[in-house]
């Protein structure tokens, strides 16, 4: 590989020159700069192996200067080029340690001699510098201090670790004797004397006084060498720290002061189990002093339970006589305590039994740790209640009992309702409060020989031996009363319900994972029929349990495929039959099957999955309105059902006004509906209501008079609508009762100032009726049934046209299929 050479000539003519001859020498010009400063930011980049530099250039720096600054820095070797040869000139060029110099005008041999020589002499002083590198890593690794005396000149070179030993910084100084001798402990400096006037060497340990003031050890070789010059005497040495060496070995004859030191209690005993001495351990541990223990007898002094007849007599006739174990010992005190206890014979010389080494340790702090290990593994660290290891370990223990004694057993699977709407609501810590006050009530309903444990989350199992189906039921009974009652979090009292499952060994099954399934599977059948309730376990249960965990996978593929569909149901005003909006309802389309939402809601639910599906049907339905709007000139408001984990989540106000940007529907043409339930388990409900509301979106309240109904809730909360539940507009006009209610809930919303509408109207005796008593509008089979996307696009021409058409406003609603 050639060469690469930067030229640094201000004279443009000569530097062409000057690459052209470069070049024919075999060797490549990297740069050409005519400036030091130039010359420097172009070494920096290019690296070049030699640099032919002028002494006078362009620019305020000079050729020396910069080639001072491309040695130190950059460490490129250069070689001047010029036409200056006075002293000054030559004595700033001397600074920089150029690798040659050639006066213009030059020869080219000169010039290819000169490149040469320098090139050869950077080659060597790279060898030099390895070889340098190489022996420096030597010495690092070894950890040497290497030092050299010459006693004729009194000078003293050290290097490598000599300063870390001795304080002496490695390099040169001037000295009467070896510097570090001084540091040497005085029997070992004239032993070190001794040795190089009779040997010429020496090779010893010596103690050293190290600079920090600690005491150290040196491994030191030393070896006289006759300089050139006659009477020229020379000593070269190394030394190496071995500090921790003798340190060790000094621990080794320090053996006997643990026994005085450490914290495990140590006494000798004779053969005939008599203490001879003790150290302080045992003293503390035993509660003895010295005197009142020398010449007991350990067995009978310290041990709760003597050893067996002749143990100590068959431990000290074995060679290696060795017992340990954990044994209970009494303190002088009275108190007990456990000891894990080691004891070894000591035979002498001639294999006589000359005692016995007892070492003892007190276990009390690990059998403690130990308790509450077991405490912390088999019980739940929130509620207190056993977890899920005890409810397997104490099932298995109380199968077998009502096995053998031909008993009866139940398990009881108590699940909340509503609690992750709590938790997200409220927050974990409220969520981790509620649970604990749930294991309370728990604990005190239930019977001192039931065992309660918490499963995980928000389910609880309580296994009840001796128990029957009758016995089961009381308990559940009494369970779903008490956990019922209001819970004060968060200064708001909360009411939570619980769903049930209750199985029977052995009619249910004889195994514990049979019986854990069937409990849930019972707990499950409570869920659907409406929560709040229990359930005694039958076989069709785990047909159910098993079609819920398909609806699951099925509806996760669902929303993967996005098969879903929006059935729009309209809204028709009592009072003159026009058409007002649409109510949205999803549904499901697998297959051929459209599965209505009351068979997946609630399994999304439970998965989780109502958050996309939610978001999928507000921005579906934004997206009709505004179509409506675009193709029809309809501005036709549209109604969505919020789920109370849509409702719960902390982004959903602002999702609200995502998707209403993305739509550009205008938010007073969307009407969001939210169960009465929801709203007032929400502890921000007010809140998020009136963020809504700052949208422009309206709020309905839906299934009105359906749940604990408050009237609080309608006096603090900013809604726009109240909608009658169908089951209280069925039987009206015939249904006193019902006709009273419904009465009741349209004049208490017009008092309020808010809309009214009543759902599932199907008879005109039905819609009369509700517009008698001042309902404003309505939904039903009796104006339409759910349209699909095709039946909405033609019941939307038809009702413009006939719209269109002048009709009385109180025909078109009969006139609109």
């Amino acid at each position: 590989m050639s060469h690469r050479i930067q030229i640094v000539e201000d004279e443009r003519i000569v530097a062409l020159d000057l690459k052209e001859c470069i070049r024919s020498l075999g060797f490549e010009v990297v740069d050409i700069s005519a400036s030091g400063e130039r010359a420097i930011a172009r070494a920096r980049e290019l690296r070049p192996d030699l640099t032919l530099m002028d002494i006078h250039l362009e620019g305020q720096m000079t050729g020396t200067e910069a080639a001072a600054i491309l040695r130190s820095e950059l460490d490129i070797p250069v070689v001047f080029l010029t036409a200056y040869a006075e002293e000054n000139t030559l004595k700033a060029a001397e600074e920089s340690a150029p690798y040659g110099y050639l006066l213009k005008p030059f020869e080219l041999r000169e010039l290819n001699a000169t490149l040469r020589m320098a090139f050869s002499c950077r080659a060597a002083e790279a060898e030099t510098r390895d070889q340098h590198r190489r022996l420096q890593m030597a010495i690092d690794t070894a950890k040497l201090g290497i030092w050299e005396w010459d006693d004729q000149q009194s000078t003293f070179f050290s290097q490598g670790h000599i300063q870390q030993l001795t304080g002496i910084h490695p390099g040169t100084l001037r000295d009467s004797a070896p510097s570090f001798m001084r540091l040497l402990a005085k029997t070992d400096r004239d032993k070190l004397l001794t040795m190089l006037q009779q040997r010429g060497q020496a090779e010893m340990v010596a103690t050293m006084q190290r600079p920090d003031g600690e005491a150290a050890w040196v491994e030191l070789n030393a070896k006289q060498f006759q300089g050139q010059n006659q009477g020229q005497t020379k000593l070269v040495g190394v030394l190496r720290d071995v500090t921790e060496r003798v340190q060790m070995e000094e621990k080794l004859r320090q053996a006997s002061a643990v026994f005085h030191t450490t914290a495990e209690g140590i006494a000798i005993v004779s053969p005939q189990r008599e203490i001879q001495i003790a150290n302080p351990a045992f003293l503390r541990m035993s509660g003895y002093g010295f005197s009142e223990l020398l010449g007991q007898d350990i067995d009978a002094l310290l041990h709760e339970r003597h050893h067996s007849t002749g143990f100590y007599e068959q431990l000290g006739q074995q060679v290696n006589g060795l017992w340990n174990g954990e044994i209970l010992c009494r303190r002088s005190n009275g108190e007990l305590f456990p000891v894990w206890e080691h004891i070894c014979a000591v035979h002498d010389e001639t294999g006589q039994l000359s005692h016995f080494i007892v070492a003892c340790s007190d276990i009390s702090g690990i059998h403690n740790a130990q308790r509450e290990l077991n405490h912390m593994a088999f019980h739940d660290a929130l509620t207190g209640l056993g977890n899920r290891h005890l409810l397997q370990d104490q099932l298995e223990v109380e199968l077998d009992r009502a096995l053998c004694h031909q008993q009866s057993l139940g398990l009881v699977f108590i699940d909340l309702d509503g609690f992750k709407l709590v938790n997200d609501s409220l927050g974990h810590a409220a969520g981790d409060r509620l649970l604990q006050i749930v294991a309370g009530r728990i604990k005190e309903t239930v019977r001192r020989a039931d065992i309660a444990t918490r499963f995980g989350g928000d389910e609880f199992f309580i296994v009840c031996p001796g128990s029957g189906e009758d016995e089961c039921i009381q308990l559940a009974n009494r369970l779903i009363a008490r956990l019922e009652e209001p819970i004060l979090l968060a200064d708001e009292p909360v009411v939570v319900s619980c769903s049930i499952g209750i199985a029977l060994f052995p009619l249910h099954g004889m195994e514990i994972d049979k019986l854990l399934r069937a409990a849930d599977s019972a707990m499950y059948e409570a869920k659907i029929q409406g929560k709040r309730r229990w359930c005694l376990f039958d076989d069709g249960m785990a047909d159910k349990v098993r079609l819920r965990m398909q609806t699951e996978q099925h509806l996760r593929q669902a929303m993967t495929r996005q098969a879903f569909e929006l059935h729009y149901q309209p809204l028709i005003a009592l009072g003159s039959g026009e058409l007002t909006g649409f109510e949205a309802l999803v549904r499901w389309r697998d297959g051929q099957q459209l599965i209505m939402p009351d068979r997946f809601i609630p399994v999304a639910e439970e998965c989780g999955l109502i958050h996309d599906i939610g978001e999928w049907v507000l921005r579906s339905a934004c997206i009709s309105a505004r179509e409506w709007q675009d193709r029809y000139q309809l501005p036709l408001r549209v109604a969505v059902n919020v789920s109370a984990r849509q409702f719960a989540a902390p982004d959903f106000v602002r999702r609200v006004g995502l998707i209403l940007l993305e739509t550009g529907l205008y938010p007073h043409l969307l009407e969001l509906e939210v169960t009465e339930s929801t709203l007032q388990i929400m502890e921000d409900s007010q809140r998020i209501l009136a963020e809504l509301k700052a949208l422009g979106v309206s709020i309905a309240i839906d299934d009105f008079g359906t749940g604990y109904s408050s009237m609080a809730l309608l006096k603090h909360l900013t809604i726009d609508r109240l909608k009658i539940d169908r089951s209280f507009v069925k039987d009206t006009p015939e249904a006193v009762r019902d006709c009273a209610i419904c009465r009741a809930i349209v004049t208490l919303a017009h008092s309020l100032m808010l809309s009214i509408t009543a759902e599932g109207v199907e008879t005109a005796e039905q819609s009369a009726f509700l517009s008698k008593i001042g309902c404003d509008t309505a939904q039903g089979y009796l104006f339409a049934r759910p349209l699909d996307a095709a039946a909405l696009a033609g019941y939307l021409a038809n009702w413009q046209q006939q719209n269109q058409g002048g009709d009385a406003p109180g025909e078109q609603a009969k006139k609109i299929p």
